[in-house]
């Protein structure tokens, strides 16, 4: 039986994302169902706001940084960046275009958000700087969405993965042009994988690297092309 402490705590979170989600227009709770997962697409789930500051800590992010949500669902994450005052560039990108139009729709009058419908594989902005992961994708995904970001960033610096409930981290921890920092988030949230490219191998071409796991190009061949 759980605590009263507990489900008091509980019921404080709620009340909170529930405020915040209606800030900006609507509720975010809940699951639904993908109609992709046989490509690798994981359910539609939104993060708790209360585990995002223990993400982007301090100054994490700076003026100049573009933010990405990948697989951004419903916009939560968005509306936490945009309940924080930053005037960043932020774009999310989801598959799902029911989804994708009603989050587009909810957050049209920020000027500084961009909702993309389509395959994340190939939208991917190329200013982008730092990227967001709530384990949107399951193993050959991720394995092809790294790939991408090698193919798209290997010859320039500073670009960040926070993959949140990193269950497939395993992909980037085993190739030697990355370097994985993994977080212990407080015990109510799931691990953080803070992940970078090494900048001392920006001048190999990652398209003559032997791919690990799925390439990119491989994946992309069955999914499903951009609605936007």
């Amino acid at each position: 039986m759980r605590k009263p402490s507990s489900i008091v705590a509980s019921c404080i979170r709620l009340v909170r994302n529930v405020y915040l989600d209606f800030k900006y227009g609507g509720f975010l709770g809940g699951t639904r169902k993908t109609r992709y997962s046989l490509l690798g697409v994981e359910d539609t789930a939104s993060t708790d706001y209360a585990a995002l500051p223990f993400i982007f800590t301090g100054n994490t992010i700076k003026e100049s940084d573009v933010l990405v949500d990948i697989g951004c669902g419903k916009g939560r994450v968005i509306n936490w960046w945009l309940s924080r005052g930053f005037p960043n560039q932020i774009v999310g990108i989801e598959l799902d275009d029911t989804v994708a139009r009603r989050t587009k729709w909810r957050l049209r009058r920020h000027r500084n958000v961009e909702i993309i419908c389509g395959d994340a594989l190939a939208h991917l902005p190329v200013n982008g700087t730092i990227f967001y992961l709530y384990n949107p994708f399951k193993e050959p995904w991720v394995a092809a969405m790294k790939r991408q970001l090698e193919l798209l960033f290997s010859t320039k610096a500073g670009i960040s993965v926070f993959y949140y409930n990193c269950v497939y981290v395993d992909i980037f921890k085993n190739d030697p042009i990355w370097v994985v920092e993994e977080i212990v988030l407080d015990q109510r949230f799931h691990r953080l994988a803070v992940i970078r490219m090494k900048i001392e191998n920006s001048d190999q071409d990652p398209a003559s690297r032997p791919s690990s796991g799925v390439g990119a190009s491989q994946f992309r061949a069955s999914s499903p092309r951009s609605k936007a």
